[in-house]
């Protein structure tokens, strides 16, 4: 299945060192190299590469989006770094967000250098004009994904758009953000001319048109919110519907005593492409049984504990992760999504002999189901993984980047904010995505602007949950909006749905084998600060660009 990332050492052809944090070039030409259609493939190939590592899509991206927010929780201090960066306690010289920097400018200097080559090939260099403008077309998309996710995490950032061959074109001042998505909003328009539909491409692992189209949607809701404020709702509601539309994508639905959603992440964890529902993703290789290293960590780091590293079919997690008691109650009883996202399962392990374990699932009684308020982050399962044996570091479950359900959900919201009000096309596409899980349909006349604007809110907490969008989500929504929901973390009265139950959303602020006195899980809303909007600009970009300046407060 993993057909894309057959990395055959081209880009590396091309790297000479990486002191100016992406790659440089020796006197070797991509000119020279890109001469027939696999160089050009293989190219292409280079500039997706970056996103299944461990900085990226691999790893940190999606935890540090998602943890320390309303909906996730780091639940231990096994690395000193990623505490920092759960805690708020990070600064613009910790490795962490140095290396995040680096991988997503890495992949946009390979995309600039690749673009400014076959711009200028013979069409039949790359077989002929509709496979150039292919390759090209998919290489701006990824341009544009990474300068989304620089966006997301750093506001402000410098917009390179030619190849970095030396200090000098290292050195730029940031553009604002308005212009950093007017070039995202070109290059997606771009794929959305030159990229393959997703029907000619029945896989998960590329750029399709739709993609593009979805992709363009999130921009202009990203552009319309904190703090640009562009208002382009309209747009977002265009492309959105594009999608939808198109009739190529849809949900994933019961399998016989499957919920949808369960088969859709199972499936996930599978290495089985709904490209239906899941449009795109960050491919992983797993179990150091391919030709890259670029194996993932989503499954080790997010899903249900699992201790022992001698069982060969359950696969290791540490289960670093916990959903938390807000989401938790956000969902009904009958959702589906519910037993999902946190589970009503651990783990037990039997002792075979020195060199093996059984390990066994351990459902939760009544009792403690209904006494549970927060658990594992469950949504990527390795017992589903299919290659044997399974490993303790290394896990093949690729990162789900878009889903149909995501689009369905910006219907929603785009057109409750085009039309200060719901409709029922946003009834309708909210529907979609609740009845799949079972949870109950809402009628267009129980809700006004604001109360709407609150469930589509809540609706993709439900169903994005530990994908990657929250803070991102919390953000665009507003730097107060984001402050308060993190923030509940640590508030110890905050009710979520009914009456107060005698359990606090909250984390106790003192307990035993606590960090530094507190609750870690308390933490991120304690030590936020409104610098905290951004991460700070790492020091080593500002060593080598001095002209790029520092985010506020940093």
């Amino acid at each position: 299945m993993k057909k894309l990332l057959i990395y055959i050492g081209l880009t590396a052809c091309l790297s000479a060192c990486d002191f100016l944090e992406t790659d440089t070039y020796d006197e070797l030409s991509e000119n020279n190299v890109y001469n027939n259609l696999e160089s050009c493939e293989a190219g292409l190939a280079g500039i997706y590469d970056p996103m299944s590592n461990s900085k990226l899509y691999g790893g940190h991206l999606i935890t540090t989006c998602d943890a320390g927010s309303d909906i996730m929780v780091y639940n231990k201090q096994y690395s000193i770094g990623m505490t920092k960066l759960y805690l708020n306690n990070y600064t613009s010289v910790d490795k962490e967000l140095k290396e995040t920097w680096t991988e997503l400018y890495r992949g946009i200097n390979r995309a600039n250098t690749y673009i400014e080559a076959i711009t200028d090939k013979p069409a039949d260099v790359c077989k002929d004009e509709r496979t150039k403008q292919r390759l090209l077309a998919e290489a701006k998309g990824l341009r544009a994904l990474y300068y989304m996710n620089l966006v997301s995490f750093w506001g402000e950032v410098p917009l390179r758009l030619t190849g970095t061959r030396d200090l000098n074109s290292q050195k730029l001042a940031r553009s604002p953000q308005i212009d950093i998505y007017k070039q995202i909003i070109s290059d997606l328009e771009a794929a959305e001319q030159g990229c393959l539909t997703a029907d000619e491409l029945a896989e998960a692992g590329h750029i399709s048109v739709t993609t593009a189209q979805a992709l363009m949607a999130r921009a202009y809701m990203w552009m319309s919110g904190y703090p640009v404020y562009a208002d382009k709702w309209n747009e977002a509601l265009t492309y959105a519907r594009k999608v939808r539309d198109s009739e190529l994508h849809e949900l994933v639905q019961e399998r016989g005593e499957l919920n949808g959603y369960e088969a859709l992440f199972i499936d996930l964890c599978s290495d089985k492409y709904n490209w239906k529902e899941n449009m795109f993703e960050a491919e992983m290789y797993g179990n150091d049984l391919n030709i890259t290293r670029e194996s993932g960590s989503i499954g080790l780091s997010i899903g249900i504990t699992q201790g022992s590293a001698l069982d060969p079919d359950n696969g290791f997690c540490y289960g670093f992760y916990n959903g938390t008691r807000i989401l938790f109650r956000m969902y009904e009883e009958n959702d589906k999504r519910k037993w999902w996202n946190f589970s009503n399962y651990g783990f037990q392990t039997e002792k075979i002999n020195e060199n093996t374990e059984k390990v066994t699932r351990k459902y939760k009684t009544e009792s403690e189901l209904k006494s549970m308020r927060d658990g594992d982050a469950a949504k990527y399962r390795r017992e589903y993984e299919v290659v044997r044996p399974l490993t303790q570091y290394t896990t093949s479950i690729n990162v789900p980047i878009m889903r149909y359900a995501d689009v369905l959900l910006m219907i929603a919201e785009a057109a409750n904010e085009v039309n200060q009000a719901p409709t029922q096309e946003a009834v309708d596409a909210i529907n979609e995505v609740r009845k799949r899980a079972k949870a109950s349909e809402i009628k267009l006349s129980d809700y006004d602007f604001e109360s709407f604007r609150e469930l589509v809110r809540d609706e993709r907490a439900r169903e994005l949950c530990y994908e990657g969008n929250r803070k991102m989500d919390l953000r665009r929504w507003g730097k107060d909006y984001f402050e308060k929901r993190i923030k509940m973390l640590a508030d110890q009265n905050i009710i979520v749905g009914g009456e107060y139950d005698g359990d606090m959303i909250g984390y106790p602020i003192t307990v035993s084998g606590s960090y530094a006195g507190v609750n870690i899980k308390a933490q991120p809303g304690i030590e936020l600060q409104p610098k905290h909007i951004y991460f700070p600009i790492p020091e080593t970009e500002l060593n080598t660009n001095p002209i790029c300046g520092q985010n506020e407060g940093w």
